[in-house]
């Protein structure tokens, strides 16, 4: 059985070692991407105006009638920058990013022309929807599956004695080849396989949110909005409706906004209250009459049931922001960890290819 076992661990690794790779590479660039996008605007920061940035959004929404407002959501790097998102009817998306005091800074592209919308938002995709929306999610979270199942027969077969714990963390002196590359590949894993396991476990949720959602009914709107009455046609403005969420939780700040439409005519404003998991996308919510300015509904990130608060959890966890700072340096070593884990394997395997017969190894 243990035989078995082993073979299972090392195919999956060769047949997956390309794709995990790519997905530990574009993770690691993600751990810090907000930052990493944010810094050339590092001096464009503001202090935060709600009724100019409103304006502003209000001006895009009627600028062209090719693109539409969907949303929008600080930038996550430096506090002061927005992005507003835009849509077409071809299904492109794209950003407009402002500062606190709704100046425009930058048009780019989001999931199309990625040469244009640059390194960082092309990783973006590849590691969440290899380019092809919902679809690509569910490959990743059925990779993410495969690679947790091999990241547990990985501890079972290096999982040492009680006795043995010193050795099995460290390569001793004196081992050549197959044996060296086996010591460090055993030694490496069993340092991160606990944190990697929890992050994927994560992840894996993460692509499944919807799935998620429709088992525990986390996705479903408020019953309250069902009374909202079915129209566009909006008399309040944005800046508005932000300033009616705020005062709901005055403590919290804005972590994004979703805009109108003909079937919700309601603002949709998420706000982030201190003691939440998330660093900056809070998932307190208020929704908003577009019409009469009236809250239709509130949901409390702090004090919502245990289901809302584990599918919450899953991005936070995910992208280790739930342990502020340390966390995000516990998942970018967590990336570095698995590409070198499928470094040390293939190495291992090509040794061994070298001196024993493919089908015997």
């Amino acid at each position: 059985m243990r035989g078995l076992l082993r073979k299972a661990h090392r195919y999956a690794g060769l047949t997956l070692a390309v794709f995990w790779c790519t997905q530990a590479l574009t993770g690691l660039l993600m751990v810090f991407h907000w930052e990493i996008e944010d810094a050339p605007f590092k001096r464009s920061a503001s202090s935060i105006n709600l009724d100019q940035i409103g304006a502003r959004v209000d001006a895009l929404r009627t600028a062209d009638a090719r693109w539409t407002v969907t949303s929008v959501y600080p930038t996550g790097g430096i506090a002061g920058l927005f992005d507003v998102y835009l849509a077409n009817g071809s299904g492109q998306t794209d950003t407009v990013r402002i500062d606190g005091a709704g100046r425009v800074l930058e048009r780019k592209p989001l999931d199309y022309d990625y040469r244009r919308a640059g390194l960082v938002r092309a990783a973006t995709e590849l590691h969440q929807s290899l380019f092809v929306g919902h679809r690509g999610r569910l490959i990743v979270g059925v990779s993410g599956l495969v690679l947790l199942g091999n990241l547990i027969l990985g501890i079972k077969l290096a999982w040492p004695r009680l006795n043995q714990w010193r050795g099995a963390l460290r390569v001793p002196g004196g081992l050549r080849g197959a044996a060296r590359l086996y010591a460090w590949h055993r030694a490496v894993g069993l340092w991160f396989a606990i944190p990697a396991v929890i992050l994927v476990v994560a992840g894996c949720c993460l692509a499944f949110d919807d799935a998620w959602d429709d088992l525990l009914g986390t996705g479903s709107p408020p019953p309250e909005l069902a009374a909202a009455p079915a129209t566009s046609a909006g008399s309040i403005t944005t800046a508005q409706a932000l300033l009616i969420a705020v005062h709901e939780f005055p403590a919290a700040t804005i972590s994004g906004i979703i805009l109108p439409k003909p079937a919700t005519p309601w603002f949709t404003i998420r706000l982030l209250q201190p003691g939440e998991l998330r660093r900056v996308f809070g998932t307190t919510t208020v929704f908003v009459s577009a019409t009469s300015g009236a809250v239709l509904a509130r949901e409390d990130a702090l004090h919502a049931g245990a289901a809302r608060r584990f599918v919450d959890g899953f991005y936070p966890i995910h992208t280790g922001e739930a342990g502020g700072i340390a966390g995000r340096i516990v998942s970018l070593s967590v990336g570095c960890w698995l590409a070198t884990m499928l470094v040390l394997g293939l190495s291992l395997w090509r040794r061994r290819a070298a001196t024993s017969s493919f089908w015997t190894r």
